[in-house]
């Protein structure tokens, strides 16, 4: 396998808390690791990141917006475009293969670990969730269904990263199945009841 190109040292920086939160954990990581994992001076790497915090920040981006340049790709092929990138979403969640699902659930627990000492971790993470449940309840799907979607698949990632999930191939079907239901959008004549009742 052939040494990978960089096009920035920001990515290689990037890359490196990466591979060190994955080994480490992310309450292990510091700039110094960073920087030597990189192999950039430490003000080559405050060149691009300020902090440990807006590190955190861009390695919880980029995870982000690879998951969704996915789910947007993936629901281009949904016939109903309401609600085609929840649904994609949930595929997603129980289609990936086992190595991308670990990489996924490592860099999930890592952040959960330093979650709490990070502000701006939690505000990123906040907005994200936000976004994601409002362009879910903008695809006409029920605010309430969205949010224990949303809940649900995070309750189905940490409970695989901490082995918690003892769910048998059918219990797993039928799991993605029911929330594939619950993704489906509002009928205009349900949304009609509810705004006169």
């Amino acid at each position: 396998m052939s040494p990978r190109v960089y096009s920035s040292a920001r990515d290689r920086i990037l890359d490196a808390a990466e591979r060190l939160i994955r080994s480490r954990g992310a309450g292990q990581l510091s700039v110094e690791a960073v920087a030597q994992e990189a192999e950039v001076s430490k003000g080559g790497f405050f060149h691009h990141f300020a902090s440990k915090d807006e590190l955190l920040v861009a390695i919880l981006d980029r995870l982000v917006g690879g998951v969704q340049e996915q789910v947007v790709a993936m629901a281009a092929n949904d016939p109903e475009p309401r609600g085609a990138k929840l649904r994609a979403q949930i595929a997603m969640a129980f289609d990936m293969g086992e190595e991308t699902l670990g990489d996924f659930v490592a860099l999930l627990l890592a952040f959960l670990q330093v979650a709490s000492a990070q502000p701006a971790l939690i505000k990123r993470s906040q907005q994200i969730n936000s976004e994601v449940i409002a362009r879910d309840e903008a695809e006409d799907i029920p605010v309430g269904r969205a949010i224990a979607i949303q809940f649900a698949l995070d309750g189905y990632g940490i409970s695989l990263g901490v082995g918690s999930s003892a769910l048998t191939p059918k219990q797993r079907a039928a799991f993605r199945e029911a929330l594939m239901e619950l993704a489906q959008p509002q009928k205009s004549n349900d949304k009609k009841k509810r705004r006169t009742s």
